[in-house]
């Protein structure tokens, strides 16, 4: 009898122990969970990806460098699919390449990824006499992509002096997808005392896009202080 006992506790003590030992086993178990506050797995998620990030970036730099036109085109878009400085800033810097191709790339590229920091220089290409009309319309379509309030002004400018009605369409066009409220009155102005119908058809409709845009969501004085976005968990 006293075997049994003895057995019988030997027994209760192992499955205590392997009960004890679950907790451990389903929390090893549990994936990494992404979200808004996860902080230190946010943290070890970066810290994994930055050495790849890093190869990546010299990778394409060295793609770009190349002699050989696609593979310089092939590493333009690699560096646009890095959201990195270093990648923007040789984006921008081939946003000036002699070569056409690698040029108008370079600057849809730009547009896709809504670089602000191409704005001064796409303006200043803008305004360049050698640069051709077919460069001009793609940066005009890239600044109402990034949708950068200071290409406003110079814009207007723009579409204000003789220049191909194709290319003041992509203008007015821009000014619509910027959506700043600076333009409706220049816009309104061309609609109704245009020269051309397709020009004032097409400000008519860049004043609606501008109208109809939703208003900028107003940021708590608490939490703009310290760059906090409302709703964001507070580390």
């Amino acid at each position: 009898m006293f075997a049994r006992r003895s057995g019988r506790r030997s027994r209760i003590a192992g499955l205590a122990s392997a009960a004890a030992l679950l907790p451990v086993v389903a929390a090893a178990q549990i994936p990494f969970e992404s979200g808004p506050g996860d902080g230190p797995r946010t943290r070890l998620r970066d810290r994994y990806r930055a050495p790849q990030n890093s190869q990546k970036l010299d990778d394409n730099i060295r793609k770009l460098k190349s002699d050989d036109p696609e593979t310089r085109l092939e590493g333009l878009k690699g560096l646009g699919d890095l959201n990195e400085p270093r990648a923007v800033e040789q984006l921008v810097a081939a946003a000036s390449d002699p070569d056409m191709r690698i040029r108008i790339k370079a600057i849809d590229i730009l547009g896709n990824v809504r670089a602000k920091e191409a704005t001064p220089l796409l303006i200043q290409q803008l305004f360049m006499r050698d640069t051709d009309l077919g460069t001009k319309r793609r940066i005009l379509a890239c600044l109402g992509k990034i949708g950068d309030d200071r290409a406003t002004g110079p814009i207007l400018d723009f579409l204000a002096r003789d220049v191909d009605p194709a290319v003041q369409g992509n203008a007015i066009y821009a000014l619509g997808d910027i959506g700043d409220p600076a333009a409706v009155a220049p816009l309104e102005a061309l609609a109704r005392d245009g020269h051309d119908e397709r020009l004032r058809a097409l400000a008519t409709d860049a004043v609606r896009k501008i109208r109809d845009r939703p208003a900028p969501a107003v940021q708590p004085p608490a939490l703009a202080g310290d760059g906090r976005r409302p709703g964001r968990a507070t580390p």
